[in-house]
């Protein structure tokens, strides 16, 4: 038996779990600590916390007499790095209640067994560093020829049909089917005007993940059958690793039918069949650069780094948090950028951890990661260039902010608590203190100094000519203020 086979004793009582205040508490719980918008009713988080109590009672109370019916979602859509844009569906709080009530239920159940190892998004536990940790065991076991695919506006694209008669394989309580059923159909509003939802699962539905895993889990278990084949999966992104050519395209294939047979097209686009000891590729924000070999002593190694586009997502991110017309204190600027630091950090990390948990089942990685150490240097001068022209309540400018780099230094913003990327990435690694980075960026500015003073010499220039000299008393008087 194939573990995306019906089930010979299919899950009943699905919909008496959640008739309990405390269940419904729980999935309130997880609603409001996720925050986000509210939907068409207007409802927040905030305004439904505050009665709370009350209003659980009284969904309670509709979902024990099946009076509960859901609201069409709030659509809205966000940019994509392409310039297109992303719909979202926003379902009202109450909806996102029931929801997060039934994927409580539902999601342990399915990961009890019916969920493939390989499959990594949305689901605990998992996510990009398991990702990560697969790519590079396979790359590094041979599997260099990777089908590189992505199926096109899966989330809007799902066919309802087809996605029940998959949740009957393994759901008996049809109760909680009609209500699924019933949260498919239930459309969206935009503009004012009510709109069909012929097929998909709403992006930003609380159940949507859950269900496009159970969906594309045929897929999952159709690629385990293959001989020769290993693959990983995060949503709607997947790789397939062979290595050999031949089999490669017989997974494409396979992959190709399975696809069309759920109903769904791959985006030729964003597909493709790739050798990896030739040709890049790029997965979840990191791009896997092909193997090749060291000039010293020819052993072959490949890279993996974050994408080139990351950098300029981390300015915009920064670039939003450090408006000039705000004035906030210090400690205020360095704790709105220090999220964002940390964030993007924490991922750009996700290389090292992945090598590091390989490196406990025997796999000592030839891959170089830590390439990328000029990136993580520019990004914080670029943030502390932003905070000192933010940091200046009078008529804050770039000049005035150029000025201020004599006071607000790398040590004067390392000790109000500013995280530099560059120590926090390479001091999760090694241990590198504050201290460490303080002294190494003195000692650094000290070789940059001695190095233009030896070029102005070599050129038979005064390094301190009047404009330079005029430009540091100005520098001076602007950091008495």
């Amino acid at each position: 038996m194939k573990l995306n086979d019906e089930l010979k004793f299919k899950w009943h009582s699905i919909y008496g779990q959640i008739l309990f205040d405390r269940k419904l508490m729980t999935a309130w719980t997880k609603v409001k600590s996720n925050n986000g918008a509210g939907g068409i009713d207007g409802e927040t988080i905030e305004t439904f916390e505050a009665k709370a109590e009350e209003r659980l009672d009284n969904l309670l109370t509709k979902l024990r007499k099946k009076e509960y019916l859901p609201s069409p979602v709030r659509r809205v859509y966000i940019p994509k790095k392409d310039g297109s844009r992303r719909p979202l569906g926003i379902p009202n709080i109450e909806d996102r209640i029931v929801q997060q009530a039934i994927v409580n239920v539902l999601e342990p159940k399915f990961e009890e067994g019916i969920f493939h190892k390989w499959s990594c998004g949305y689901r605990p536990n998992l996510g990009a560093e398991r990702v990560m940790q697969i790519i590079m065991w396979n790359i590094e076991q041979g599997f260099n020829h990777i089908y590189d695919c992505d199926i096109k506006g899966f989330f809007d694209n799902i066919p309802h049909k087809k996605l029940m008669k998959v949740l009957n394989k393994y759901i008996a309580d049809g109760t909680v089917l009609d209500m699924i059923w019933k949260w498919l159909k239930a459309g969206y509003m935009e503009e004012g005007k009510y709109n069909n939802n012929d097929s998909g699962t709403p992006q930003g539905g609380v159940i949507s993940p859950l269900l496009a895993n159970i969906y594309l889990n045929e897929l999952d278990w159709m690629l385990d059958s293959l001989e020769g084949i290993r693959f990983v999966r995060y949503a709607d992104d997947f790789l397939i690793f062979a290595q050999t050519q031949e089999t490669i395209l017989k997974a494409e294939k396979a992959t190709k039918e399975k696809l069309s047979e759920l109903g769904l097209e791959i985006s030729v686009k964003k597909t493709r069949v790739i050798d990896f000891r030739h040709d890049d590729f790029d997965f979840l924000g990191f791009t896997f650069g092909h193997w090749r070999r060291r000039k010293k002593d020819g052993s072959p190694y490949y890279l993996a780094h974050p994408k080139n586009e990351t950098w300029k997502d981390f300015k915009t991110k920064i670039k939003e948090k450090t408006k000039k017309y705000l004035t906030f204190s210090q400690e205020v600027w360095v704790k709105r950028v220090n999220s964002i630091i940390r964030g993007k950090v924490n991922y750009f990390l996700t290389i090292w951890k992945a090598i590091q948990a390989n490196k406990q089942y025997g796999m000592n990685s030839r891959c170089f990661f830590n390439t990328f150490k000029n990136e993580l240097l520019q990004i914080d001068g670029y943030i502390r260039r932003r905070l000192r022209v933010a940091m200046i309540h009078k008529h804050p400018s770039q000049s005035k902010g150029w000025a201020m780099s004599s006071k607000w230094t790398i040590e004067y913003f390392t000790r109000i608590g500013l995280v530099p990327s560059f120590q926090y990435y390479y001091g999760q690694q090694y241990g590198h203190t504050t201290e460490d980075y303080i002294s190494y960026m003195k000692q650094k500015g000290k070789k940059k100094y001695e190095n233009a003073l030896k070029r102005a010499k070599e050129k038979g220039q005064e390094y301190f000519n009047p404009e330079r000299v005029r430009k540091m008393n100005y520098a001076n008087r602007l950091a008495t203020y």
